[in-house]
């Protein structure tokens, strides 16, 4: 070890924090944290010494999610397209190496790792929201919704929409947690910074994220208002909110062409016959690509190919030219990596959030939930951002929880 064990922890902790910050900014420069991170693991020596926490369950599970991709592609075809989704979901394996063996164990550390994210978000959105600004300015153009407003770094709707979203519920978390000590200052700026975000969200128009960020925070404030024995107020200020947001989405273009849209594409007013939305054919294709290879999959590096196929046999021309994936995580495991797959990546996700929910640990709830409802619309671990958010956070979050673990043991 060339330096203390105070200076490994003090790199560690500011590498993370980094890391956060610079995750919705830009993701390349953020991998490139990851490997000063991982090289300040190694020289700690965290590894040997805490080997036997790489043993426990939960880490166990995370390991097997990662290593039956690694197995797929002993029976894919197509290596390149396998080598690249493997070095894709790299983070599903590269965090859990580093956080179960070199955890951060002061409360002190996590908050200020969440709150590096929450500023890095802030910033991410500013800058998006300046320069669709000066955009309008230049042309004309609306530059503040959807995919415009993200083009700036790069960042799909519903990636940089879930992003803001768990910025949005970890301020919210911060406040209510140690809501009748903190300062009046504080509550104004934290109700303030998750309107800001809130707002973001609906302005990138991403259909899923505003009806998982809604419908957590709703069943969130009702169980909230039910332990402060006040219940029918808060059903009142349900109904108000749920005013007050089909007005914002009415009022925002953006939102109410993607909602309107949504509804004409899956029922056709004239026949009163289900339509051919295009979602609806990608599920249909994998679920042909599923039945095809049920037990074990496609392998890791041939999903795409069988789905292409299926495309040109049913003339899909959207999805054939954009090459779409399956738009749905569940699907895209289960025709990836069959039955196993799909159930180990259940298992992946429940698992860790029943342990949550005996500890009451409510902000790895509120993510986990999040990103299920997430999964079920896109294919989150296809990206890099969608698995560097999603490996990190399910680490991270799940590190506490076997950190209080080993405390009380």
């Amino acid at each position: 070890m060339i330096l203390s064990k105070r200076q490994h922890e003090a790199i560690h902790q500011s590498l993370l924090m980094l890391f956060c910050f610079l995750l919705p900014l830009h993701p390349r420069v953020a991998v490139l944290v990851i490997i000063f991170l991982g090289i300040n693991w190694l020289l700690s020596g965290r590894v040997y010494f805490n080997f036997k926490s790489f043993l426990f369950p939960i880490p166990i599970l995370y390991f097997s999610f990662y290593a039956l991709h690694l197995i797929g592609l002993m029976y894919t075809s197509n290596w390149i397209e396998g080598i690249q989704r493997v070095e894709t979901k790299l983070p599903l394996l590269i965090f859990p190496l580093i956080l179960f063996s070199f955890p951060i164990k002061k409360p002190k550390g996590i908050s200020s790792i969440l709150k590096s994210y929450i500023v890095g978000c802030l910033v991410a959105s500013v800058y998006c929201f300046t320069n669709g600004f000066l955009k309008y300015l230049e042309t004309g153009e609306n530059w503040m919704a959807y995919k415009k407003l993200g083009s700036f770094l790069g960042f799909h709707p519903t990636y940089f929409s879930m992003y803001l979203s768990f910025a949005f519920f970890i301020v919210l978390f911060f406040l209510i947690e140690k809501i009748k000590i903190h300062s009046i200052k504080y509550k104004i700026g934290s109700g303030i910074l998750a309107g800001w975000f809130f707002i973001t969200i609906l302005l990138l128009s991403s259909r899923m994220t505003i009806l998982a960020t809604t419908l957590i925070l709703g069943i969130s404030f009702l169980t909230w208002m039910y332990f402060q024995q006040k219940i029918w107020q808060g059903i009142g200020i349900s109904f108000l909110a749920i005013a007050l947001l089909f007005f914002s989405i009415k009022s925002i273009p953006s939102v109410g062409r993607r909602t309107q849209y949504t509804i004409n594409s899956a029922v056709d007013k004239d026949s009163n016959k289900i339509n051919s939305a295009p979602r609806i054919n990608l599920w249909n294709a994998a679920f042909t690509a599923i039945k095809e290879n049920l037990i074990i999959g496609t392998g890791t590096g041939d999903m795409q190919d069988e789905l292409v196929k299926i495309y040109k046999e049913r003339n899909y021309e959207r999805a054939l030219q954009d090459n779409f994936n399956p738009h749905s995580q569940y699907l895209q495991t289960t025709a990836t990596l069959g039955m196993i797959g799909g159930i180990l990546l259940l298992l992946y996700l429940m698992a860790p959030f029943w342990f949550a929910f005996q500890q009451k640990d409510y902000l790895y709830l509120l993510f986990l939930s999040l990103v299920m409802m997430s999964f079920l619309t896109e294919s989150i671990l296809q990206t890099q951002r969608g698995t560097l958010f999603f490996g990190f956070f399910h680490t991270f979050l799940v590190m506490r929880f076997l950190e209080r673990k080993e405390v009380k043991s």
